[in-house]
């Protein structure tokens, strides 16, 4: 009797071809997937974000934040801006090699590679696997940055 993969193992495999895609989509347009990660990023950002919240995102440290965004504004894929209320402060926001790319249409290919598997469900069911996602989102996203806050706190003193 063949058995069924455990849920654990679904999500893993998932998440490994989601990266796959990812990964590729970067290649094409030239850059790493962490690039990629920091485009999405500003982009769910309201389309901008400041070099901190990216940093913090991404969990990388602000040397390799700011090599990462050097390396992106020389491509023309992000613009620095000034900070609107901070004078010292720059706002990053999605520059003209990010359009021109088409990064930004990986929703639209992932619909469009996705959409008959979707279709096949009812909404009732949907509304399950949302639920489920969003809920196992929620508690990945917490849970990581829970760690590494814990990780990045001094340990006490005496330890």
């Amino acid at each position: 009797m063949e058995r069924k993969p455990e849920m654990d193992e679904l999500l893993r495999d998932l998440t490994a071809e989601v990266t796959h895609v990812y990964r590729w989509l970067a290649e094409q347009a030239g850059i790493n997937h962490t690039d990629l990660m920091c485009l999405f990023f500003v982009r769910s950002s309201g389309g901008q974000a400041t070099p901190k919240a990216i940093s913090q995102h991404l969990g990388l440290t602000t040397g390799a934040t700011a090599i990462m965004l050097n390396r992106l504004e020389a491509a023309r894929f992000i613009e620095r801006h000034p900070h609107p209320t901070d004078r010292r402060g720059v706002l990053i926001m999605l520059g003209p090699a990010t359009e021109e790319s088409g990064l930004l249409q990986l929703r639209d290919y992932v619909l469009r590679m996705n959409q008959p598997v979707i279709a096949s469900y009812s909404e009732a069911e949907l509304a399950i696997v949302r639920r489920f996602i969003g809920d196992m989102l929620a508690n990945t996203r917490d849970t990581l940055r829970k760690t590494r806050l814990d990780k990045a706190a001094p340990a006490p003193a005496g330890e």
